[in-house]
């Protein structure tokens, strides 16, 4: 392989490398604005409202709820979820995905690590074995921060986010397909009065919420509304690489910021189309339904991050009341459940996007008529090396005819050692002559370099993926495998079976003239091997299968058409 070949070759890894370690880290974090800290968070004095007018206290005292009745709390049972409301902000305590669990019921038998690299041995729980629960995607902060904490705050008034409301009912049951209700009611001293009326259906993730502003104070108001949504990410897995942060569109642009400490709110102003907290597989959104909207973030340091959807609310007359609807999401990240609320773009698979999707789309496809999304992957595979076998074939050919020409090429480096000029000339001249192409042996591998970083991120983030099994135990043994394809082979297997397959390949590859270079190749089964040994299981078997195919390939057309 020539200088420039290598180079390409060096290049290509590079800028998989970079993809790896820094695409993902192009999002940023942030947090609720002062104001929403006040209405949401412990007391505190009223934040300062726009244009600089200082707001009067307000009569009661903020985070007390007026009531001596103690809260109560209420359910919400569907086929989809289970939702626990307080009455206290009527906001939500949890919200529980049945369809999917916390984490794979495992036991750790033995476990070693050395710095980066992990080996675990485990087993499954016994069935009914306690301590593994449906996903919940409400994780208390430590100021009491929690979902859909709705606040009035205004010139002349401020209504905390933990004012005590009372519910229509103390639980609400839906079958698939049924509609229902539920109806918090809160008054202020002042005499302000919220109602929030959250809609749900049986058989889907995303629900309505009306909220209804009436002014029975006897004066004027103004003031803004404000809806939060709170993410401990904190508590999340710390092994995961998944992104976690705020995610929206306003103004149709998305928009995204990583969890990590800001240290100053940060206000996105225009039309929000959504307004979203991600963890990877999962999202909680908000869709407003008034044009005139703006999201403000903050994450004070060890605190939940809270993105706030605020309304601004202008000349609300005694006696008036103000209607203002949203469409909320609670749930995994999955096309079929994001599109029909507008929130498909939640789903972004980086730079390769446009490629990602359908091949999640041809992926499902795959798995309904296989066994499972292992053996989907495997399928698929094989026919992206059928796509690519002209392309491969003509790599494997082109430096097959390098290595015939190294004799010639050694002579003219040693000809014209002392006129680089001259000597390249010359073996442009040899390339010509003979009909190949230097770079030829690098074409299929920048060609393919598209489909894995997509694949790698569609393998690595697609709910599809999140507990999907392929062989959960190792064969003939209760010992833990391949039960999570968007997890790492705890056993690493797949990653050193795969370095295997990479060492046999470039043994196979037609050797460069320079043996120094012939050398520094050898040296990238055992990279890759290491890089592979935390990637998630569904894309080492795609790496994996991809070389035993390579292999097939290359010793074909060693033997038969060269």
């Amino acid at each position: 392989m020539e200088r420039r070949a290598l180079i390409a070759l060096a290049l290509s890894f590079a800028v998989f490398m970079a993809f790896i370690y820094y695409g993902d880290k192009t999002k940023s974090p942030t947090a609720p604005s002062p104001a929403t800290q006040t209405a949401t968070a412990l007391p505190a004095a009223p934040a300062p409202s726009p244009a600089g007018v200082q707001p009067t206290p307000p009569a009661s005292t903020p985070g007390k709820a007026p009531s001596s009745r103690p809260a109560k709390n209420v359910v919400v049972d569907t086929p989809s979820f289970k939702a626990v409301f307080t009455e206290q902000g009527g906001r939500l305590q949890s919200f529980q995905l049945k369809k999917y669990k916390d984490r794979i019921p495992f036991e750790p038998i033995y476990q070693f690590k050395l710095g980066p690299v992990g080996f675990e041995v485990e087993r499954y729980l016994a069935p009914g074995a306690a301590g593994v629960k449906s996903k919940d995607l409400v994780r208390e902060g430590g100021a009491n921060e929690l979902p859909l904490t709705l606040s009035w705050e205004g010139k002349t008034l401020n209504v905390s986010g933990l004012a005590q409301y009372e519910a229509s009912a103390s639980a609400l049951t839906l079958q698939a397909g049924e509609k229902g209700a539920l109806k918090f009611t809160c008054v202020s001293p002042e005499g302000l009065t919220l109602v929030k009326t959250f809609t749900f259906t049986g058989d889907s993730y995303g629900f309505d919420l009306a909220v209804q502003v009436t002014n029975n104070t006897g004066q004027p108001l103004d003031g803004k509304l404000n809806l939060d949504l709170s993410g401990n990410f904190a508590a999340e897995d710390p092994d995961r690489f998944h992104f976690l942060g705020f995610n929206g569109s306003i103004n149709n642009k998305l928009e995204d910021m990583q969890s990590g400490g800001l240290k100053e709110p940060k206000t996105y102003t225009g039309k929000v189309d959504w307004a979203g907290l991600d963890e990877g597989y999962f999202i909680t959104a908000i869709i407003p339904e008034s044009a005139k909207s703006w999201v403000t973030l903050s994450e004070p340091p060890k605190a939940p991050m809270v993105a706030s959807v605020k309304i601004p609310v202008e000349a609300l007359g005694a006696g008036q009341a103000a209607q203002f609807s949203y469409v909320l999401y609670f749930g995994p990240k999955n096309l079929d459940d994001l599109k029909p609320l507008g929130l498909g773009r939640a789903v972004d698979f980086g730079w390769f996007d446009v490629l990602g999707k359908p091949l999640l789309q041809f992926l499902t496809w795959l798995e309904r008529y296989s066994f499972n999304y292992g053996w989907a992957i495997v399928i698929l595979t094989i026919l992206l090396r059928i796509v690519f076998w002209y392309p491969n074939h003509k790599s494997y050919k082109s430096m097959k005819d390098m290595q015939k020409l190294q004799p010639k090429v050694a002579k003219l480096r040693e000809k014209y050692k002392d006129d680089k000029e001259l000597m390249n000339k010359e073996l442009m001249a040899l390339y010509r002559t003979f009909k190949v192409n230097p770079m030829a042996g690098c074409l299929p591998m920048l060609l393919q370099l598209p489909v894995f970083i997509a694949l790698y991120n569609v393998l690595g983030y697609a709910i599809e993926l999140r507990h999907a099994s392929f062989l959960p135990t190792l064969p003939f043994t209760n010992i833990v495998w391949l039960a999570d394809l968007s997890a790492k082979d705890p056993l690493l297997i797949t990653p050193l079976v795969m370095g295997a397959t990479m060492f046999i390949q470039q043994k196979m590859t037609p050797s460069a003239g320079d043996p120094t270079q012939a050398k520094m190749m050898m040296f990238l089964p055992f990279i890759f091997t290491f890089m592979f040994l935390n990637f998630a299981s569904g894309l080492v078997i795609y790496w994996l299968v991809n070389n035993v195919l390579s292999i097939a390939q290359q010793h074909y057309t060693n033997k038969y058409l060269t």
